[in-house]
């Protein structure tokens, strides 16, 4: 075999192990919550589909940005049912529970 096929496929080797290793995690998604309203005066709420991450439950380390907008999204809308009805799933749940800690006296 020549160097530029080895070389071509080792790198095709590679680069299958990367998409496999992204694919077979399990852990739990964590980011930033989904707080795009559409509407001024909104009458439902979307699901959230990743856990808080670091910027909003790392204390000291959170970037306080990120904290007051998930504050001003929840503050607006966090009483509002859901647009597809449906229970509140984990995310939802992790999510609320991060704003009400947060409101605490």
């Amino acid at each position: 075999m020549s160097t530029p096929a080895r070389t071509r496929w080792a790198t095709l080797v590679v680069l299958g192990a990367l998409v496999l290793t992204g694919c077979g995690s399990s852990a739990a998604r964590t980011g930033a919550p989904d707080i795009i309203s559409d509407s001024k005066k909104p009458t439902c709420r979307s699901h959230q589909s990743v856990l808080p991450s670091k910027d909003y439950t790392g204390g000291s380390d959170a970037k306080t940005l990120a904290v007051l907008a998930m504050m001003k999204y929840y503050t607006a809308k966090g009483s509002l049912p859901f647009c597809d009805a449906k229970p509140a799933t984990a995310q939802d749940t992790a999510w609320a529970q991060l704003y009400a800690s947060l409101i605490k006296p």
